[in-house]
């Protein structure tokens, strides 16, 4: 149940009703959840308000004080038109009930893409905010938390709890909510996930460069990933592929696989990878601040050559179809680093590309997972390309550190 509202039904005897909306969770396909209502009535206007006012108490975990009325959350939703398929209005539009029905109140901003919507996020009045909707991808996200790591309040505004509706081309924070949450893969049940109210602490990355920050809250590629999340952009007359065209051009990657030279050095999680005694990746110690400023050089891990990919990952899926890190946690405080050196036939990489959907690619010995807590990239090859989020930075060194349980998100 998600929520209470009134109705204008004419009973008789003077009698007033109001009605339950649930969305249970379905037992067949497809698993999207769906409006069931159930209707009750009173014999009083005051007595109606009074069961609403405990309903929407019981539902947000507030005292129960029939007398109290319960004000409306207000949710500021970016909506961007031109993401994925282009589709995010009509998406927004069908569940936008569950958030009415879960007594929210929108505002709606349709987003340009880039610096803009990063400005338009800065010049937001917090107060008036309870929390954030992105109806949209992962782009859309990046510019979002970046306006709000960047806000003039940016402590206020970046403890505001942010929800996904997913409606881009990877959607891999939409994903991994929806994952975690126990929902399939569904804009009705990220809405349901919003309309619930509850959220989690998330793990933020912060990429220095150059005196620049930017601020990650999916993941940092470099080489073959960076290769495939920029240049697949060039089969944007593919738009009717959706996520496939970024499948697609990894396929033609790994036919024309080339190699990167560079040195990547980390600061690894002091318990990883995990004993067979302690097999849970989420057992380890939150990292310290003061850990990373005092680590002694022989702490740090550093691997030079030629290397084919490596991606720091935030969140456990990249995009909607991509396990990229399964031993990723919302907040442990330390990023997953996936790294794949030049040795690797294609056949093995294909193969771990086919693998990856499920995370069973760790599974290829080639591939070289790490837990760190920070991590610094020197690209050492005169071309190539860097991605923060998906969106390309300077081709120059890098160093990204994690922000740990920075940013809330809603999630079951």
């Amino acid at each position: 149940m998600v929520g209470v509202k009134p109705t204008d039904q004419q009973y008789p005897q003077g009698l007033v009703g109001f009605i339950l909306c649930a969305y249970p969770a379905p037992r067949t396909l497809p698993h999207r959840r769906q409006l069931r209502e159930y209707e009750f009535v009173c014999a009083t206007e005051q007595m109606r308000s009074q069961w609403m006012n405990a309903i929407r108490q019981a539902l947000q975990g507030h005292p129960i004080q029939p007398q109290q009325a319960v004000r409306p959350r207000h949710l500021q939703v970016l909506v961007n038109p031109k993401g994925g398929r282009r589709q995010a209005k009509q998406v927004f539009q069908s569940i936008q009930p569950i958030l009415e029905d879960a007594h929210c109140q929108v505002s709606i901003l349709e987003t340009q893409g880039g610096e803009g919507t990063i400005q338009a996020v800065r010049d937001f009045d917090l107060s008036a905010i309870d929390g954030f909707v992105v109806v949209g991808g992962d782009g859309t996200v990046y510019e979002l938390i970046n306006g709000l790591m960047t806000h003039g309040d940016a402590e206020v505004a970046i403890a505001k709890p942010i929800g996904i509706i997913p409606a881009g081309t990877g959607n891999g924070l939409g994903k991994t909510i929806l994952d975690l949450s126990q929902e399939t893969y569904d804009p009705s049940n990220a809405a349901f996930i919003i309309a619930k109210g509850q959220y989690q602490p998330i793990n933020l990355g912060v990429v220095k460069q150059d005196g620049k920050e930017y601020y990650s809250i999916l993941s940092l590629a470099w080489a073959l990933i960076s290769d495939i999340d920029i240049k697949s952009n060039k089969l944007r007359f593919l738009k009717f592929l959706g996520s496939l065209r970024s499948d697609l051009y990894a396929f033609l990657s790994i036919l024309a696989l080339r190699s990167y030279r560079g040195r990547i050095s980390f600061l690894p999680a002091p318990d990883w990878p995990p004993s067979p005694d302690t097999p849970q990746p989420d057992l380890l110690a939150e990292p310290q601040p003061a850990d990373i400023e005092t680590s002694t050089a022989s702490a740090w891990q550093v691997l030079e050559g030629e290397f084919i990919a490596l991606w720091v990952m935030n969140v456990a899926w990249a995009t909607h179809s991509v396990l990229a890190a399964p031993h990723a946690r919302l907040a442990d405080g330390y990023m997953d680093v996936l790294i794949i050196r030049k040795g690797i036939t294609r056949w093995r990489l294909l193969t771990a590309f086919l693998k990856i959907a499920t995370g069973e690619h760790l599974l290829i010995p080639e591939m070289e997972y790490y837990k760190v807590r920070c991590l610094h990239l020197e690209p050492l090859s005169s071309e190539g390309l860097l991605a923060v989020d998906g969106e390309q930075i300077k081709y120059r060194s890098v160093e990204m550190n994690v922000l740990a349980n920075h940013a809330q998100v809603f999630c079951r």
